[in-house]
C-alpha cells in the first residue's frame, strides 16, 4: 500500500508543515510506503496527483486549502485507476471537508484517518476542468475569488460574505441561455451557481437538497439582486432554505450548457478560483472520486 502526501507549505498561515510528522505516524500502520511532496507553484498538486495515479498509489492526501484540494482532484480524476483522496483541511472555508463531515481541525482530521473508510462522491467537469463543489458566474462570484489572502486569514469565511455583500451594490444583471435536458431557458440574472454539495463559501448547509453522491448538478439562478432583494434572500441563504426564495430559480440536472445572450466576456469561478469565460459545458461524473471519511 502506497500513500502520497501533497503539502502546501503556505496553507494555514504557513502551519501546514507542522502536521507532517503526525500524519506520517498515523499512516504508517496501513501504508508500507509514504512519500511527501511540497507544492511551490500553481499546478504542482495537480501534477503530483496525476503522477501518483499512474504509479499505482492507493491514497493521495491533500494537506492544504480548497485550491490544493481542487488541483489534487484535477490530477486524480482523468485516470482510469484513481487513488482515494484524503483531506487535511488547512484553508479558509474547506467546503468539500464541510460537505463530507471531515473535521475542520487538522489534528482531528489526521486522527480520523486511523479508522476511516472510503466514500464514492460525485465530481463535476466544466469544459476541461474538474470541480468538487461549485461553478458560479456573476460579479459576486468574481468578487469572492478576488478576496485578498490577508483578509481570508483575518476573517475566514466572513471575508467572502463581506465581499459578496459589497458587490450587491454594483451588481449588474446579465442575460444567459441555459440548455439542459432538451430544455432551453433565457434568464436575466445576477448570479448563477451550479453546485454538487450543500456547502458553499463556508456555509455547510447552504443547499440542503444537495448530497455529494446524488448524481445531480444543483442549479441556482438568482434573479435581479438589488439591496432589498438581497436582504430578503440573506436569511434563507444562512438557514439552508435559499431554494424557497421567490427570487431564486432552482432545478437539478446531470448536464448543462451556459452561454451569454449578449456578446461580451464573463468569467466563471470554479471552487473559489478563477475559471474559464463563458460558454460553459458542465456535467456531473457520478461517484467518480473516492474520499476518506469518518467510519461511523
Amino acid at each position: 500500500m502506497k500513500a502520497l502526501i501533497i503539502l502546501n507549505p503556505s496553507s494555514g498561515k504557513e502551519k501546514a508543515k507542522g502536521y507532517e510528522e503526525k500524519l506520517v505516524e498515523v499512516l504508517k500502520p496501513r501504508y508500507d510506503e509514504i512519500n511527501i511532496k511540497y507544492t511551490k507553484k500553481k499546478n504542482d498538486a495537480k501534477n503530483f496527483a496525476y503522477e501518483a495515479a499512474n504509479e499505482d498509489y492507493d491514497l493521495v492526501i491533500s494537506l492544504g486549502g480548497d485550491g490544493t484540494v481542487n488541483e489534487t482532484v484535477n490530477g486524480i480524476a482523468p485516470n482510469k485507476k484513481r487513488p482515494a483522496l484524503g483531506i487535511i483541511p488547512m484553508g479558509t472555508v474547506n467546503d468539500l471537508a464541510r460537505a463530507l463531515d471531515i473535521p475542520l481541525d487538522p489534528e482531528e482530521a489526521i486522527d480520523m484517518l486511523k479508522d476511516s473508510k472510503e466514500k464514492e462522491i460525485d465530481i463535476g467537469m466544466v469544459n476541461e476542468r474538474y470541480f468538487t463543489n461549485v461553478v458560479s458566474v456573476g460579479n459576486i462570484a468574481k468578487a469572492v475569488h478576488e478576496v485578498e489572502s490577508e483578509e481570508k486569514s483575518k476573517l475566514g469565511p466572513l471575508a467572502y460574505f463581506i465581499a459578496g455583500t459589497k458587490e450587491v451594490i454594483n451588481s449588474e444583471d446579465f442575460l444567459v441561455k441555459l440548455k439542459y435536458e432538451n430544455k432551453l431557458s433565457e434568464l436575466k440574472i445576477s448570479l448563477l451557481a451550479i453546485g454538487l454539495s450543500g456547502a458553499l463559501a463556508g456555509f455547510g448547509d447552504f443547499l440542503k437538497e444537495a448530497k455529494p453522491d446524488d448524481g445531480k448538478l444543483h442549479v441556482l439562478a438568482i434573479k435581479s439582486l438589488d439591496i432589498g432583494n438581497a436582504l430578503k434572500i440573506l436569511p434563507s441563504a444562512v438557514t439552508g432554505k435559499i431554494t424557497e426564495s421567490e427570487n431564486v430559480i432552482y432545478f437539478t440536472t446531470d448536464n448543462i450548457n451556459v452561454r451569454l445572450v449578449e456578446h461580451e466576456e464573463k468569467e466563471s469561478d470554479i471552487d473559489g478560483e478563477k475559471g474559464p469565460n463563458l460558454p460553459l459545458d458542465i456535467k456531473v461524473l457520478p461517484k467518480h472520486l473516492k474520499v476518506m471519511i469518518k467510519n461511523s
